[in-house]
């Protein structure tokens, strides 16, 4: 029982989180980016199951001993984000880098999944270090 709930705590409540996150969005209760209504239609279920699987990912890598979520990962992963966003950004500013429309849609399209897998990765992530934080801190009681 104790090792079920340790792995609730661990992984699958970062997969909740990232999950919720993006299934608010798609209900229409907060907005993460400037969407196309289409590419949320079509895509918001693979967003959420990435950023589900993300949230996993993250928090079963950074949560065994020996590994950390520190300030390179959380950077790198931040700057990650900060590139999947730019289509919507230079969409929204009418810039397509000399794209095709068709073409700039399916970059714009990867880069929303990418951003859903990344959030993932960043909730898992910072999740990691609260529960390591937490764990080392009962261990000095």
């Amino acid at each position: 029982m104790r090792a079920l709930l340790r792995l609730l705590m661990d992984q699958l409540v970062p997969a909740a989180l990232s999950a919720g996150l993006f299934a608010a969005q798609r209900l229409g209760l907060f907005t993460l980016l400037p969407l196309n209504i289409v590419i949320e239609r079509e895509y918001g279920g693979y967003a959420i199951l990435l950023a589900a699987i993300g949230g996993v990912v993250a928090a079963a890598a950074f949560t065994r001993r020996g590994s950390e979520f520190g300030i390179l990962a959380f950077g790198l992963t931040a700057a990650a984000g900060l590139a999947a966003i730019a289509p919507f950004v230079l969409g929204r500013a009418g810039i397509t880098l000399g794209l095709s429309p068709q073409v700039f849609t399916i970059v714009a399209i990867f880069g929303y999944l990418a951003l859903a897998a990344i959030v993932g990765l960043l909730i898992g992530g910072c999740w990691s270090l609260v529960v390591n934080t937490v764990r080392e801190s009962r261990a000095w009681e």
